[in-house]
Protein backbone atom coordinates (compact mmCIF):
# COMPACT_ATOMS: atom_id res chain seq x y z
CA UNK A 1 0.00 0.00 0.00
CA UNK A 2 0.88 3.48 -0.38
CA UNK A 3 2.61 5.43 2.69
CA UNK A 4 0.73 8.03 4.16
CA UNK A 5 3.08 10.02 7.26
CA UNK A 6 0.53 12.59 9.26
CA UNK A 7 3.08 14.65 9.00
CA UNK A 8 3.95 14.99 5.66
CA UNK A 9 1.29 17.31 4.55
CA UNK A 10 3.30 17.90 1.20
CA UNK A 11 4.21 16.23 -2.28
CA UNK A 12 7.60 14.96 -1.59
CA UNK A 13 10.34 16.34 -4.14
CA UNK A 14 11.69 12.98 -4.33
CA UNK A 15 9.65 9.75 -6.04
CA UNK A 16 11.04 7.67 -4.06
CA UNK A 17 8.81 8.62 -0.83
CA UNK A 18 5.49 7.45 -2.66
CA UNK A 19 4.49 9.26 0.57
CA UNK A 20 0.40 10.40 0.70
CA UNK A 21 -1.62 13.25 1.61
CA UNK A 22 -3.27 12.82 5.48
CA UNK A 23 -6.61 13.34 4.67
CA UNK A 24 -8.11 13.05 7.26
CA UNK A 25 -6.53 15.93 8.66
CA UNK A 26 -8.60 17.97 6.49
CA UNK A 27 -11.58 17.13 8.57
CA UNK A 28 -9.87 17.70 11.55
CA UNK A 29 -9.10 21.61 10.51
CA UNK A 30 -12.72 21.93 9.12
CA UNK A 31 -14.41 20.92 12.40
CA UNK A 32 -11.80 23.36 14.16
CA UNK A 33 -12.48 25.95 12.37
CA UNK A 34 -16.41 25.98 12.08
CA UNK A 35 -16.68 25.23 15.92
CA UNK A 36 -19.03 27.54 17.58
CA UNK A 37 -20.06 30.03 14.69
CA UNK A 38 -23.04 30.85 14.87
CA UNK A 39 -25.49 30.66 11.81
CA UNK A 40 -24.57 34.98 10.94
CA UNK A 41 -21.15 33.69 10.87
CA UNK A 42 -21.51 30.49 8.82
CA UNK A 43 -23.65 31.98 6.12
CA UNK A 44 -21.61 35.75 5.82
CA UNK A 45 -20.88 35.98 1.76
CA UNK A 46 -20.20 39.19 -0.39
CA UNK A 47 -21.39 38.65 -3.61
CA UNK A 48 -19.96 41.59 -5.00
CA UNK A 49 -17.98 40.93 -8.46
CA UNK A 50 -14.60 42.26 -7.71
CA UNK A 51 -14.71 39.60 -4.36
CA UNK A 52 -15.33 35.95 -5.96
CA UNK A 53 -13.37 34.44 -2.96
CA UNK A 54 -16.41 35.22 -0.88
CA UNK A 55 -19.31 34.23 -3.21
CA UNK A 56 -19.26 31.40 -1.49
CA UNK A 57 -20.15 31.48 2.60
CA UNK A 58 -18.52 29.64 5.46
CA UNK A 59 -21.22 26.75 5.07
CA UNK A 60 -20.38 26.33 1.59
CA UNK A 61 -17.38 26.24 1.74
CA UNK A 62 -17.75 23.08 3.46
CA UNK A 63 -20.51 22.15 1.37
CA UNK A 64 -17.58 22.51 -2.43
CA UNK A 65 -15.42 20.52 0.51
CA UNK A 66 -17.76 17.75 1.16
CA UNK A 67 -19.00 17.42 -2.45
CA UNK A 68 -15.30 17.40 -3.48
CA UNK A 69 -14.46 14.34 -1.50
CA UNK A 70 -17.15 12.32 -2.67
CA UNK A 71 -17.71 13.55 -6.64
CA UNK A 72 -13.70 13.25 -7.01
CA UNK A 73 -13.21 10.09 -5.49
CA UNK A 74 -16.80 8.69 -6.96
CA UNK A 75 -15.02 9.61 -10.34
CA UNK A 76 -11.57 9.01 -10.65
CA UNK A 77 -10.90 6.08 -8.22
CA UNK A 78 -14.18 4.38 -8.39
CA UNK A 79 -13.26 1.16 -10.64
CA UNK A 80 -11.28 0.97 -8.32
CA UNK A 81 -12.78 1.11 -4.99
CA UNK A 82 -15.86 -0.91 -6.18
CA UNK A 83 -14.77 -3.22 -9.23
CA UNK A 84 -18.02 -4.73 -9.03
CA UNK A 85 -20.04 -1.91 -9.68
CA UNK A 86 -21.45 -1.90 -6.50
CA UNK A 87 -21.10 2.25 -5.38
CA UNK A 88 -22.47 3.26 -2.14
CA UNK A 89 -24.55 6.10 -2.59
CA UNK A 90 -24.41 8.77 -0.30
CA UNK A 91 -25.95 11.76 -2.32
CA UNK A 92 -28.20 11.12 -5.79
CA UNK A 93 -24.87 10.87 -8.11
CA UNK A 94 -26.76 12.44 -11.11
CA UNK A 95 -27.79 15.72 -8.48
CA UNK A 96 -24.12 15.98 -7.90
CA UNK A 97 -21.97 14.96 -11.04
CA UNK A 98 -21.32 17.60 -13.77
CA UNK A 99 -24.20 17.33 -15.99
CA UNK A 100 -28.01 18.57 -16.87
CA UNK A 101 -29.38 17.41 -13.46
CA UNK A 102 -26.93 19.04 -11.53
CA UNK A 103 -28.71 20.52 -8.67
CA UNK A 104 -26.04 23.06 -7.61
CA UNK A 105 -22.78 23.93 -8.91
CA UNK A 106 -20.23 21.81 -7.22
CA UNK A 107 -21.86 21.88 -3.98
CA UNK A 108 -23.77 19.25 -2.12
CA UNK A 109 -27.99 19.53 -2.64
CA UNK A 110 -29.09 22.37 -0.04
CA UNK A 111 -32.41 20.84 0.07
CA UNK A 112 -31.07 18.12 2.07
CA UNK A 113 -27.79 19.21 3.01
CA UNK A 114 -27.91 22.54 4.93
CA UNK A 115 -25.98 21.71 8.21
CA UNK A 116 -22.68 21.88 8.78
CA UNK A 117 -22.86 18.60 10.59
CA UNK A 118 -24.09 16.94 8.04
CA UNK A 119 -22.29 18.40 5.28
CA UNK A 120 -19.23 16.94 7.36
CA UNK A 121 -20.49 13.88 8.06
CA UNK A 122 -20.55 13.71 3.91
CA UNK A 123 -17.37 14.88 3.85
CA UNK A 124 -15.92 12.27 6.56
CA UNK A 125 -17.19 9.22 3.55
CA UNK A 126 -15.07 10.98 0.98
CA UNK A 127 -12.20 11.03 3.38
CA UNK A 128 -12.75 7.36 4.31
CA UNK A 129 -12.60 6.66 0.41
CA UNK A 130 -9.35 8.75 -0.36
CA UNK A 131 -8.07 7.09 2.49
CA UNK A 132 -8.88 3.55 1.12
CA UNK A 133 -7.77 4.28 -1.95
CA UNK A 134 -3.98 4.91 -1.03
CA UNK A 135 -4.11 2.20 2.13
CA UNK A 136 -4.87 -0.53 -0.80
CA UNK A 137 -3.06 0.81 -3.57
CA UNK A 138 0.58 0.32 -4.04
CA UNK A 139 2.55 4.13 -5.24
CA UNK A 140 3.32 2.04 -8.46
CA UNK A 141 -0.84 1.43 -9.13
CA UNK A 142 -1.06 5.19 -8.44
CA UNK A 143 1.35 5.98 -10.71
CA UNK A 144 0.44 3.67 -13.23
CA UNK A 145 -3.57 4.94 -13.67
CA UNK A 146 -3.00 7.87 -16.12
CA UNK A 147 -5.42 10.18 -17.37
CA UNK A 148 -5.14 12.50 -20.13
CA UNK A 149 -8.19 15.45 -19.99
CA UNK A 150 -8.92 18.53 -21.95
CA UNK A 151 -7.26 21.10 -19.46
CA UNK A 152 -8.38 24.43 -17.98
CA UNK A 153 -6.40 27.29 -17.42
CA UNK A 154 -6.80 26.54 -13.47
CA UNK A 155 -5.23 23.52 -13.79
CA UNK A 156 -2.53 24.93 -15.57
CA UNK A 157 -1.51 27.09 -13.15
CA UNK A 158 -2.20 25.00 -10.26
CA UNK A 159 -0.21 21.50 -11.35
CA UNK A 160 2.76 23.76 -11.22
CA UNK A 161 2.53 23.58 -7.45
CA UNK A 162 3.31 19.89 -8.01
CA UNK A 163 6.76 18.15 -7.74
CA UNK A 164 5.80 15.60 -10.47
CA UNK A 165 2.51 13.65 -11.20
CA UNK A 166 0.75 16.26 -13.65
CA UNK A 167 1.70 18.72 -16.79
CA UNK A 168 0.61 19.81 -20.04
CA UNK A 169 0.56 16.93 -22.52
CA UNK A 170 3.56 17.08 -25.21
CA UNK A 171 1.39 15.85 -27.97
CA UNK A 172 -2.00 17.37 -27.84
CA UNK A 173 -2.06 21.35 -27.00
CA UNK A 174 -4.81 22.13 -24.67
CA UNK A 175 -4.54 18.87 -23.08
CA UNK A 176 -3.59 17.83 -19.41
CA UNK A 177 -1.98 14.63 -18.46
CA UNK A 178 -1.87 12.93 -14.76
CA UNK A 179 -1.54 10.39 -13.19
CA UNK A 180 -3.50 9.02 -9.43
CA UNK A 181 -0.43 10.43 -7.36
CA UNK A 182 -1.12 13.62 -8.56
CA UNK A 183 -4.61 13.92 -8.69
CA UNK A 184 -4.53 12.41 -5.20
CA UNK A 185 -2.34 15.56 -4.30
CA UNK A 186 -4.25 17.63 -6.19
CA UNK A 187 -7.88 16.94 -4.03
CA UNK A 188 -5.66 17.47 -0.69
CA UNK A 189 -4.56 20.69 -2.45
CA UNK A 190 -7.75 21.81 -3.46
CA UNK A 191 -9.57 21.40 -0.08
CA UNK A 192 -6.88 23.08 1.96
CA UNK A 193 -7.71 25.99 -0.58
CA UNK A 194 -11.37 25.94 0.66
CA UNK A 195 -9.83 25.47 4.09
CA UNK A 196 -7.94 29.04 3.81
CA UNK A 197 -11.24 30.39 2.42
CA UNK A 198 -12.92 29.63 5.55
CA UNK A 199 -10.02 31.54 7.38
CA UNK A 200 -10.24 34.73 5.00
CA UNK A 201 -14.18 34.33 5.39
CA UNK A 202 -13.47 34.54 9.37
CA UNK A 203 -10.53 37.24 8.95
CA UNK A 204 -12.94 39.48 6.93
CA UNK A 205 -15.78 38.86 10.08
CA UNK A 206 -13.05 39.72 12.79
CA UNK A 207 -12.36 36.47 13.62
CA UNK A 208 -9.25 34.58 14.03
CA UNK A 209 -8.23 31.65 12.40
CA UNK A 210 -8.51 27.85 14.86
CA UNK A 211 -5.51 26.37 13.23
CA UNK A 212 -2.08 27.36 11.75
CA UNK A 213 -2.41 26.16 8.32
CA UNK A 214 0.64 24.85 6.63
CA UNK A 215 1.24 27.07 3.10
CA UNK A 216 1.85 24.17 0.80
CA UNK A 217 0.67 23.21 -2.38
CA UNK A 218 -2.14 25.65 -4.21
CA UNK A 219 -1.38 27.97 -1.06
CA UNK A 220 2.04 28.79 -2.44
CA UNK A 221 0.07 30.94 -4.77
CA UNK A 222 -0.43 34.83 -3.74
CA UNK A 223 -4.11 34.33 -4.90
CA UNK A 224 -5.76 31.03 -2.88
CA UNK A 225 -3.60 31.69 0.31
CA UNK A 226 -4.71 35.43 -0.05
CA UNK A 227 -2.26 37.83 -0.86
CA UNK A 228 -4.46 39.67 -3.11
CA UNK A 229 -8.39 39.59 -3.25
CA UNK A 230 -8.03 38.44 -7.41
CA UNK A 231 -9.35 35.26 -8.44
CA UNK A 232 -7.07 33.15 -10.07
CA UNK A 233 -7.87 31.83 -13.36
CA UNK A 234 -11.01 30.57 -14.07
CA UNK A 235 -12.19 26.84 -15.05
CA UNK A 236 -12.41 28.24 -18.74
CA UNK A 237 -10.95 25.70 -21.05
CA UNK A 238 -7.44 25.59 -22.71
CA UNK A 239 -7.51 26.40 -26.32
CA UNK A 240 -6.64 23.03 -28.56
CA UNK A 241 -4.02 23.04 -31.22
Amino acid sequence: MAFVDPGIVEMPESPASGAMPPYRQLVEWVRAEVAGLTTEQLDFDDTSPEKEWMWWSIRRQVSHIAWDALVFTHRRCGSLLWPDGDDPAPIVWEHHHFGPNMKYDRLLDEDLFWEVSDLIAKMEIGIGWLERVVNERSIAELRAEVTTIRGTEFWAYVITTLARGAEADPTQPGFITYDLEGSLWMVFYEQMTHIRTIQRLKAAQGLPAAVDLPRVGYLRLPEYWGETDANGPPLKRLEIG
